[in-house]
């Protein structure tokens, strides 16, 4: 995952200072496509340290569901580490036109990568304001 950068540069409050730009790629099987949604700093900080808690403990799950319905993903650990993903994406907030899927064969050894993206997302654009 990355971000590109925020998406009202210079704005400091909470509700339009936390909205980054962040493509996402989505490659499962045969389908493979990018979206562009707008995702939120405090989303990704949240999705972060859920993911952080599922490798350090090796159970429970990890959510990232994004504002505005473009993006739900969910990390469950089933058993010996392995992990259950699930997800769903939208063309643009409010389409109609979704991607449901699921990704199989993965354990908790693809997760160290995925943190340390989301810590580098962290340190770059940190959440600012309150609500």
């Amino acid at each position: 995952m990355q971000a590109l950068g925020r998406l009202h540069v210079g704005a400091s409050d909470y509700w339009d200072g936390n909205w980054l730009i962040t493509p996402v790629r989505i490659k499962v099987d045969g389908f493979e496509g990018t979206i562009a949604p707008s995702l939120r700093a405090e989303e990704l900080s949240a999705f972060l340290g859920a993911l952080r808690q599922v490798y350090h403990d090796l159970k429970g799950r990890a959510v990232l569901e994004s504002m505005e319905g473009v993006l739900r993903l969910a990390v469950d650990v089933v058993s010996g580490g392995r992990l259950a993903i699930a997800g769903e994406a939208a063309n643009r907030p409010g389409g109609r036109n979704r991607l449901s899927f699921v990704i199989e064969g993965l354990d908790q050894t693809y997760l160290p990568a995925v943190i340390g993206s989301l810590e580098m997302i962290e340190r770059r654009y940190p959440t600012v304001g309150r609500p």
